[in-house]
């Protein structure tokens, strides 16, 4: 226990909100060597919450989506902490249910054959053609992030995605201080906050390659650009 009264002080805060950040408290590094302070145990533990977190697994990715909801399933079982692990579910439900969605919308005709985490995929199946697969009461975002993907606003309801999984974290580590659980909530936290200003990082990026080839195609065919201070493009008046 006493190594948690050590460790959870020396973490910085992050903030409240998830759109009030503005850049990472500590690096990965400073991070992993405080973290280093936990047993061999808990890190195993922190390293399986955030394979589960962010989907990932080692091994063959070319495995089926039904091997892949299986071996959440598992992983999910190797963890001990209740609070966390329904947590954790929950964020492979959500994107369960936007994953169906996106299915649907590039043309699956009927859920039979769909693979998903969570007690509700048999709904899902039966109710496929229902644009909130009959679950809008329990998910009332299931309609806006419906039309978010057929307007192609990807960021908008990643975006959405990410501050819900934010505040759902920051309870989590209030409401159990100076414990593994709160330890886990905050590594979690991190990896949204890298993972939110590396995305706006490349948003940025192609934003400013797109002026640049726009302001490329203008000279070569003779027009004039002026690329003013708002960062817009516009074609200068002759």
């Amino acid at each position: 226990m006493s190594v948690y009264y050590t460790l959870i002080p020396a973490l910085p805060a992050l903030p409240v909100r998830l759109e009030q950040l503005k850049e990472l408290p500590i690096s990965v590094l400073q991070l992993e060597q405080r973290l280093s302070m936990l047993s061999e145990q808990d890190r195993l533990l922190l390293q399986r919450a955030l394979r589960l977190f962010q989907r990932e697994r080692s091994g063959d990715e070319a495995l089926s989506d039904q091997d892949e909801v299986q071996h959440w399933q598992q992983e999910l079982a190797a963890i001990p902490h209740k609070p966390l692990r329904a947590v954790l579910a929950e964020n492979l439900e959500w994107r369960s249910l936007i994953a169906a969605q996106r299915y649907r919308l590039a043309g699956q005709q009927d859920g039979d054959s769909f693979q998903g985490y969570g007690k509700r995929v048999w709904i899902i199946r039966r109710d496929w053609q229902q644009p909130d697969f009959g679950l809008g009461r329990q998910y009332p975002w299931l309609v806006e992030s419906l039309a978010q993907l057929r307007q192609q606003q990807g960021v908008e309801l990643e975006q959405q995605i990410l501050d819900r999984l934010w505040r759902k974290l920051r309870m989590l580590e209030q409401s159990h201080p100076f414990s593994l659980i709160a330890v886990a909530a905050y590594r979690l936290r991190w990896s949204i906050a890298e993972y939110r200003l590396r995305w706006q990082s490349d948003a940025a990026q192609q934003h400013f390659s797109h002026l640049v080839d726009q302001a490329l195609a203008g000279v070569m065919s003779g027009a004039s650009i002026d690329i003013g201070r708002t960062g817009s493009v516009t074609e200068a008046k002759p």
